[in-house]
């Protein structure tokens, strides 16, 4: 009879385990179908964006809004594809050639673009530092759009879609090491302080000033330097 019992509650524990597995399977699966779809989602907005950038770039009579638009589609596409796939590849450089076309345009036109004044800072940590002051950047760009054009699409990064984030690697050509990383900066009434959270999360405005910096960091990833 001990042995029935201990039998039949191995039999439970195991129909409990596998009722748990299937549970987590379920989940599981369910969190990929709607990453695949997502993506699925993103790309499509993607092909319509280069396809408008193509067309824009084709037509010499093309209208400031037709760019402004393009622009954005572009912009929203680069911050939320994941940035090993070549279609990331093709929108950031087409990113960096429309937004330089856009403000030509502009200028022929006799028209002001419609841009903010911001200061973008690269410190290499090896005392070579990079100043990008005054430069154009579209309204609605956050810090990651921002370099990346700035940079002429030379900026690496993995995507984090569960995070909405990009994990910057490399800046400028420059790749962080196994001691040293790229951290994001913004400048305040106190000072410069990390941010608090990605360059994705960090919205530019008129006058805003950030910078990169490539140094050591502590055991709790800290910065050990400051711009």
């Amino acid at each position: 009879m001990v042995a029935r019992g201990m039998f039949l509650g191995v039999v439970a524990l195991l129909a409990a385990l596998l009722l748990v597995s299937a549970t987590l399977a379920a989940i599981y699966y369910q969190d990929y179908q709607q990453q695949v779809s997502q993506n699925q989602k993103e790309g499509e907005e993607l092909d319509r964006a280069l396809a408008s950038y193509a067309t824009v770039q084709g037509s010499l009579n093309s209208s400031l809004k037709d760019y402004n638009t393009t622009l954005s589609l572009l912009a929203d596409s680069v911050a939320n594809l994941n940035t090993s796939t070549p279609s990331y590849l093709r929108a950031s450089g087409a990113l960096a050639t429309l937004w330089a076309e856009y403000r030509s345009l502009a200028k022929e036109q006799g028209m002001k673009a419609v841009s903010l004044a911001v200061n973008v800072l690269v410190d290499f940590g090896n005392g070579t530092r990079r100043w990008y002051n005054d430069s154009a950047a579209q309204a609605g760009w956050n810090a990651y759009v921002t370099t990346l054009v700035l940079l002429d699409g030379h900026l690496d990064a993995v995507w984090y879609p569960q995070y909405g984030e990009h994990f910057v690697t490399g800046v400028a050509g420059v790749n962080q090491t196994t001691t040293t990383s790229w951290f994001v900066w913004v400048k305040g009434a106190g000072g410069w302080a990390v941010a608090g959270s990605g360059a994705d999360g960090v919205q530019m405005d008129n006058g805003t000033s950030i910078a990169w910096t490539l140094c050591d960091y502590d055991a709790s990833f800290n910065p050990q330097c400051s711009p």
